[in-house]
C-alpha cells in the first residue's frame, strides 16, 4: 500500500525542474553553446529526452568535446547564460501550495540540489522561499555531478529516520539520491526529463503538483 505524504515528517526537494520551472531555460543556455558550435538547436522536449545526470553524459551525446578542460570551458558558458535569464523563471504551479499544505501536516522540508550552493541560496532568498526549509545543500561546482555521497550526508544532518523521508525529484538521478539515504521517492515528470525517462524505475511518477495535493 502506498504511503500517505502527509504520513512522512520529511520531505528533501531537489530544486532546479522540480520547484523551480527552469527547465526552458536550461535547454535554451544549451542552444547558446549549440548555435556557437553552429549545430542545431534542441527543441525543449527534445532535452527532456536525452537531459541525465551527471551532465556531461548531455555534452557527451551533443557531440560537444569534453577532454582537455572542455567540458569545464562548457559549463562556465552555460552558467553565464543561465545566470543572465535566470530571473525570468517562476515557481511551477502549485509549488507553495504544496510545500504550505504539507508543512500544515507537521513536515519540515529541505533542498538537495546539484546547483552550485552560493547561487543555489542566492536563487531561494530572491523567490523568498528559503524560509521553508532547515537544510539547504547545493553543489561545491558548477558542473550538476552525482548526488549520492551528498544525500547520505543530507540525511545524517536530519533529525529523521529514512523511513519518514519522502524524496521529491524530477529526474532519474533524483532516485539514485533518494535511494542513497534509503529514503521513498516521489518523481515529477514536469521537469528535466520527459515521463518516458522516469517510468519503470521503481518510483511513483506524477505529472504535476496538482496530483500530490489531491491526497495531502
Amino acid at each position: 500500500m502506498r504511503k500517505k505524504l502527509t504520513a512522512y515528517r520529511h520531505a528533501v526537494w531537489d530544486w532546479n525542474g522540480t520547484l523551480l520551472d527552469d527547465t526552458w531555460l536550461c535547454c535554451e543556455a544549451l542552444n547558446q553553446l549549440l548555435s556557437a558550435e553552429k549545430r542545431p538547436r534542441l527543441e525543449t522536449e527534445r532535452y527532456r529526452q536525452i537531459f541525465e545526470f551527471p551532465a556531461i553524459k548531455v555534452y557527451e551525446k551533443l557531440g560537444f568535446p569534453i577532454a582537455g578542460g572542455n567540458f569545464e570551458a562548457l559549463s562556465a558558458r552555460f552558467m553565464d547564460a543561465y545566470e543572465n535569464q535566470k530571473s525570468k523563471c517562476v515557481l511551477h504551479s502549485q509549488a507553495m501550495e504544496v510545500l504550505n499544505r504539507l508543512s500544515g501536516h507537521g513536515l519540515s522540508h529541505s533542498i538537495l540540489s546539484a546547483y552550485e550552493h552560493r547561487l543555489l541560496e542566492q536563487t531561494l532568498t530572491n523567490h523568498d522561499v528559503a524560509h521553508h526549509f532547515v537544510k539547504i545543500s547545493g553543489s561545491g561546482d558548477i558542473y550538476a555531478g552525482s548526488k549520492e555521497e551528498r544525500a547520505r550526508a543530507h540525511l545524517d544532518d536530519l533529525a529523521h529516520k529514512p523511513d519518514e523521508v519522502v524524496y521529491i525529484g524530477d529526474t532519474a538521478h533524483d532516485l539514485d539520491a533518494a535511494k542513497a539515504m534509503g529514503a521513498d521517492c516521489i518523481l515529477i515528470a514536469h521537469g528535466y526529463q520527459h515521463r518516458d525517462n522516469l517510468e519503470g524505475l521503481g518510483a511513483r511518477v506524477v505529472d504535476s503538483f496538482e496530483e500530490l495535493l489531491k491526497e495531502i
